[in-house]
């Protein structure tokens, strides 16, 4: 039997995704979620790096600059009020 939870949205379209929810789409505050519409039903994805898009910038970027550490990052504390776009 699916899971269903309750989201409620505000006024100014602000939706409050309980906790549960977030946790399971891996989703951080900062982090973006994607509505997709598939035939008659509509999905939540979380945000994906394109990692084409990073293409242009490979000659910019140092050879021996090692990897992104994205689980690293996600663990350090943040300020969301500087990361917001």
């Amino acid at each position: 039997m699916p899971t269903t939870l309750r989201i409620k949205i505000t006024a100014k379209r602000q939706a409050t995704f309980p906790a549960a929810a977030l946790k399971a789409l891996r989703v951080k505050p900062g982090d973006y979620l994607e509505l997709i519409q598939d035939k008659d039903d509509w999905r939540l994805a979380p945000v994906g790096v394109d990692f084409s898009k990073l293409g242009t910038l490979r000659q910019k970027i140092a050879a021996n600059h090692p990897p992104l550490d994205l689980a690293k990052w996600r663990r350090t504390p943040k300020d969301h009020a500087r990361l917001r776009d």
